[in-house]
């Protein structure tokens, strides 16, 4: 419908009654869109919810991992002789290490020297090196080939072996590393290249594994609380059950292996933390806004309340695992008096210094009997937006925007179909009143015309 336009010559502004019926009519609709902004508040709500209680599933998986409470943690006196890694089969207890040599990687350097990598090392005959009783595919050198040319040919196989140019300070060398450590990894160069031109790239003459290198190749050599031990590198886990030993010097250390607590309290202790905020999201909910004058979207919520108290009666609740320790508090997590949870260090210590399988089925429970974090990842499941209760609510919130959202497109096509009645209505008065204004001032001329 093509825009109608008032004359603006009758004195009545028809625009501005138009757009003062429109506003005063548009209450409802506008009541309508304010709906809409305060649920899709609440659902915006819901899913920061949600997040916090996605988050507490996970901590709580963590705090029920079978491997809670088997983990170790590997110490060592002298980190420069030996390190360990401890695994999830890790026994407690002392390690006497002794190393008494480093595995090493076999290193062999030319005795012909040059100038510069472009320099001709050879122009004939062919390179090839024997590992572990293998040789090779044999290098064949036709034409003049630069020292740059066989370090490129060598690496290009990518055998056993690596080789790279060494600067000595006045010359330049071609070094063959092997690219393991350890005796096997050990080789022979057979090396038959001529240089009819200048120096042929040589080695010592009789070199092996076990002469003419820089450095031979070797084997780690250790002990163990006396035990004899070799590998082939400066890393193993053969000889400590659940340890990942790392040799860094020769010399004496003791390796300490004790369980790992401390994961158990920082897992505790990151459960704390979010269930705080949780609390803290939940006041901020029922706090007045300095900005707005108005509480949270979730203010008074029920799925609020539900998920604070059924979360809290899991915390509290005692447990019949079996074991010592029936409450949180009794090993160091308990609710102060603004039902905040807090972690008291000495308490927890004590505890799991003292009895921890007994901290072990207040946490994970003991047969039949679930743990507190077992009973609160049941909890946390039903009111979590996978599938519980916030999941629900959701869902019932999208249906009900659908619904207020059409109801919002039906009320604005009322309108504007209200607009266009009345735009045509004051369009027609206008026009009314423009002719009759004409025919007036007609008629005074004629009565003008009359008199004279």
């Amino acid at each position: 419908m093509a825009a109608v336009s008032f004359s603006g010559f009758n004195g009545i502004d028809f625009g501005s009654i138009v757009t003062a019926t429109i506003n005063a009519e548009s209450t409802p609709l506008n009541m309508l869109k304010q709906q809409q902004d305060d649920i899709k508040a609440k659902d915006a709500a819901l899913v920061s919810l949600s997040g916090g209680i996605s988050t507490m599933e996970t901590q709580s998986d963590a705090l029920i991992s079978n491997s809670l409470f088997t983990n170790a943690t590997a110490n060592s006196s002298k980190a420069e002789v030996g390190s360990a890694t401890a695994g999830s089969d890790a026994i407690s207890g002392e390690y006497a290490l002794h190393v008494n040599r480093l595995a090493k990687s076999q290193v062999t350097a030319s005795t012909s020297t040059y100038a510069a990598t472009t320099d001709v090392a050879a122009d004939g005959g062919s390179l090839s090196f024997t590992i572990g009783g293998v040789t090779t595919t044999s290098i064949n050198v036709t034409a003049g080939t630069t020292l740059l040319g066989l370090r490129n040919a060598i690496n290009d196989q990518k055998s056993g072996v690596v080789a790279s140019i060494v600067n000595t300070g006045t010359s330049k060398k071609l070094v063959i590393s092997s690219r393991t450590s350890g005796e096997a990894g050990g080789f022979t160069i057979n090396n038959s290249l001529i240089n009819s031109a200048g120096t042929a790239l040589t080695f010592a003459a009789g070199q092996s594994p076990a002469t003419g290198n820089s450095q031979n190749a070797q084997d780690s050599s250790f002990t163990v609380n006396g035990m004899d031990f070799t590998s082939a590198s400066n890393t193993t886990s053969d000889a400590i059950p659940g340890l990942a030993l790392k040799l860094s010097g020769t010399g004496d250390a003791v390796i300490s292996v004790a369980p790992d607590y401390d994961t158990i309290k920082s897992s505790l202790q990151s459960f704390i933390t979010t269930y705080n905020q949780l609390r803290q999201f939940a006041t901020l909910q029922n706090t007045v806004s300095g900005t707005t004058g108005k509480r949270g979207p979730l203010a008074n919520d029920s799925v609020l309340r539900q998920t604070l108290g059924d979360l809290r009666d899991v915390l509290l609740a005692s447990n019949s695992n079996g074991g010592e320790y029936r409450y949180l508090s009794e090993i160091g997590v308990a609710v102060d008096q603004s039902g905040n949870l807090k972690f008291d260090e000495k308490a927890y210590t004590d505890a799991i210094t003292n009895g921890p399988e007994d901290v072990q089925k207040l946490l994970q429970g003991s047969g039949a009997i679930k743990g507190v974090f077992a009973n609160m990842k049941e909890k946390l499941q039903n009111l979590d937006g996978a599938a519980g209760l916030i999941k629900s609510t959701r869902d019932s919130i999208t249906s009900t925007l659908r619904s207020v959202s059409d109801r919002i497109t039906a009320a604005q096509l009322r309108l504007d179909m209200r607009k266009q009645a009345l735009e045509k209505q004051f369009a027609a008065a206008d026009e009314a009143i423009s002719k009759l204004n004409s025919m007036t001032g007609q008629l005074s001329q004629l009565g003008s015309a009359k008199l004279v």
